[in-house]
């Protein structure tokens, strides 16, 4: 059997100005509700990836603030993956968990 390869190193998350950071929270607190936890987790900074888990699954308030972000964020790609609170994670929401920052 070959020898497995060696897990890739965490990448450090792209910093946010702070206008930036302060815009991303009201958005999704007002989509959301307050008790929503916002990360950050992409590396690429013309790439804004963010992660959102709340008491909400994924519904159509994910196009709604999606719509939103992009009025203001200016960066060639935005995404945003919503994980209910207390569900199994799975796909990006793992790197968001083990290496995102909260925002």
């Amino acid at each position: 059997m070959p020898k497995a390869s060696s897990p890739l190193p965490p990448q450090e998350p792209t910093l946010l100005e702070e206008h930036e950071a302060e815009f991303i929270r009201e958005t999704i607190k007002r989509f959301y509700g307050e008790g929503a936890v916002v990360r950050n987790y992409g590396p690429d900074p013309d790439r804004l990836e963010l992660h959102v888990e709340a008491d909400v699954g994924r519904d159509m308030r994910l196009y709604d603030c999606l719509g939103v972000l992009f009025t203001r964020i200016e960066r060639p790609s935005v995404s945003l993956e919503v994980t209910k609170r207390g569900s199994k994670i799975h796909g990006p929401a793992k790197i968001a968990y083990r290496q995102g920052v909260i925002i």
